[in-house]
């Protein structure tokens, strides 16, 4: 949370990469441990797809020149992306604490 809330202006790039090698790679796990991520499509990008009549627009985005009705056939642009699971922690804490993102640290001396 806090590199999304602080100011970036005072660092240089190579300062910033070196951040968000760490963010991808931890944020790529939990991503994984939750929901298993996989790709919608298993096409590669680039491949020649069919688009039958009575498609789920929810699972795809069509874009360039539509016209008519389906089917269509199109350049697959981005496989798409979806959860095969959802695992999400049960909450145990207060109801005042379910808010809280990071709590506030106080060092004792």
């Amino acid at each position: 949370m806090d590199f999304f809330k602080e100011s970036l202006e005072g660092y240089s790039d190579a300062q910033i990469g070196a951040v968000v090698r760490d963010v991808q790679r931890d944020g790529a796990a939990v991503l994984e441990r939750l929901f298993a991520v996989r790709p919608l499509r298993q096409e590669p990008e680039g491949a020649d797809v069919g688009v039958p009549p009575g498609f789920d627009a929810a699972t795809l985005r069509l874009t360039g020149k539509l016209a008519g009705l389906p089917p269509y056939r199109g350049t697959l642009r981005h496989p798409g992306w979806e959860a095969t699971r959802v695992e999400l922690p049960v909450w145990t804490g207060s109801p005042a604490a379910a808010r809280v993102i990071a709590p506030a640290e106080v060092e004792i001396r």
